[in-house]
């Protein structure tokens, strides 16, 4: 599995622009679950003991005790956590659920101070969006999974667009700092 470092290594991170700040978050291990045909209470059942929580409702992102759970999709959910955790909730889920290990296809990034920066690139009205929200968006023309957190948004984005999410993130963000400078 990759680390965050080497998933961007040639992006120039971490960055601080104006007010706003973008650096590469550790992304733990990802399972896609996605529970069968009459399996939803099995799941629940089996996360329940197991992580701490249940199979949160599309918006919502649950954390609890390093672990991060959200909505993905129509039947489909995404639980982030560290390796050995990972491999418990695959076994407590065999039978129950279809589940992927999708770790090494995404790529976390840490946006602090940059509001401004993302309702430039994002159709999302951030403003209205509290911690612990998460959205399915596009990032300009790209898919990520945005997660709104007390100090800002974690981006979750597909590996192979890794430079072309900082880059368009890292102008928004020269755009928004030269935008404040002229209004002042």
């Amino acid at each position: 599995m990759l680390k965050a470092a080497e998933i961007f290594e040639d992006c120039g991170l971490p960055c601080t622009i104006g007010g706003a700040r973008l650096e590469a978050a550790w992304l733990e291990r990802v399972l896609l679950v996605a529970p069968f045909k009459g399996q939803m209470m099995a799941v629940a059942d089996a996360l329940r003991p197991l992580i701490g929580v249940i199979l949160p409702p599309a918006g919502q992102l649950v954390e609890s005790g390093g672990l991060r759970v959200f909505w993905r999709q129509s039947g489909q959910w995404q639980i982030c956590g560290e390796a050995g955790l990972m491999r418990q909730t695959h076994a407590a889920l065999m039978g129950k659920a279809a589940v992927a290990d999708a770790s090494d296809q995404f790529g976390m990034l840490e946006l602090t101070g940059g509001a401004a920066a993302l309702t430039r690139l994002c159709a999302l009205d951030l403003e209205r969006m509290q911690a612990g929200e998460v959205a399915q968006t596009s990032l300009a023309d790209i898919p990520v999974t945005l997660m709104v957190t007390d100090t800002g948004y974690r981006i979750l984005l597909p590996r192979s667009y890794a430079g072309s999410v900082v880059e368009r993130l890292k102008l928004a963000m020269q755009s928004t700092a030269a935008r404040e400078i002229l209004m002042r």
